[in-house]
């Protein structure tokens, strides 16, 4: 397993981060003014990465393989529900305003920061998604957006046409 990078918004990147970190950072997330997104990610480009607050997250994870990758989304092992929700993020956005930052999503992809721990750090210790929850690949809406010029950090991956 190769080693990986703890990001978490407003704090400097901590490489090679143990899993205290991990649960240390997730802990911040708790606090009222604490950081609203965090990522582990390794040298090649994959990643876990979580955005939210308010006990309200999107958990998202990328394999990277060559010039390629795939993207999941993670769902809720107890809940299936389609309906539109939207979720905040971001400390400093100056086109939102703090915490406004749109995350779209269904319900069943709102996760808690239990869920956000348990996810990263399993991420940590094997690379790879867990099994406990159900993942939907997403990753043809990152391509169609990538081809639309549409890139950005975290991205709205959820379809807005899509059929139940």
């Amino acid at each position: 397993m190769p080693a990986l990078t703890l990001v978490l918004e407003d704090y400097p990147d901590q490489p090679s981060t143990t899993a205290g970190q991990v649960e240390e950072a997730v802990r911040t997330m708790v606090e009222p003014e604490g950081p609203t997104y965090i990522m582990l990610k390794d040298s090649f480009g994959g990643y876990a990465q979580a955005a939210g607050f308010n006990d309200r997250c999107r958990i998202e994870t990328r394999d990277v393989y060559g010039e390629g990758f795939r993207h999941w989304l993670a769902a809720s092992p107890t809940a299936k529900d389609r309906s539109d929700v939207v979720m905040y993020y971001r400390n400093q956005c100056k086109v939102h305003g703090r915490r406004r930052c749109p995350l779209p999503a269904w319900g069943e992809n709102v996760l808690g920061l239990t869920d956000v721990l348990a996810i990263l750090l399993a991420y940590h210790a094997t690379g790879k998604r867990p099994s406990d929850y159900p993942w939907e690949e997403v990753t043809k809406y990152f391509l169609e957006a990538g081809l639309k010029g549409k890139s950005r950090f975290i991205r709205d991956i959820r379809p807005h046409d899509h059929e139940d």
